[in-house]
């Protein structure tokens, strides 16, 4: 039974990897069998819009679902990310604040530099989203991924 569920699930698995793939192929296969069903000229031409509509809908659902988990994604990246900065940023003023002697001007300058920086860190990891994704890429269109 493991090997059948097994097998299902790498089916499954190829399946929504090429999913509008799979919705041409099938669409294409309906448009050929409607081409040579016994229909009349119209009934057929209706039939053949309406496929058409239908694989439109159904590529556009399945660009909004993809659209939708890519931003979940950020969502959650964005919850790690801050956990994990916040977890520095919490060593890192927990040492200056052991620290018993004063501090120089040039120690504290130095310090408030840090904790500005970390300040703007966690802003940028509170704003990120798809969206300021878009916008640094377009800011930066040099950088391409997998380039």
């Amino acid at each position: 039974m493991k090997r059948v569920s097994s097998a299902l699930g790498r089916v499954r698995a190829k399946l929504v990897e090429h999913f509008e793939l799979f919705l041409t192929a099938v669409g294409v296969f309906m448009a050929i069998g409607l081409t040579f069903a016994d229909l009349s000229q119209g009934e057929q031409g209706l039939a053949l819009a309406f496929l058409v509509w239908l694989q439109g809908f159904l590529i556009w659902a399945v660009h909004r679902h993809a659209w939708l988990r890519r931003k979940a994604l950020v969502s959650t990246m964005r919850l790690m990310l801050q956990d994990r900065v916040n977890n520095q940023l919490t060593v890192m003023l927990g040492m200056s604040e052991i620290r018993n002697r004063e501090m120089t001007p040039t120690e504290k300058r130095d310090m408030d530099t840090a904790t500005t920086a970390a300040q703007t860190v966690a802003h940028e990891l509170e704003t990120l989203s798809v969206e300021s994704l878009r916008s640094w890429e377009r800011r930066y269109r040099y950088f391409r991924w997998g380039s």
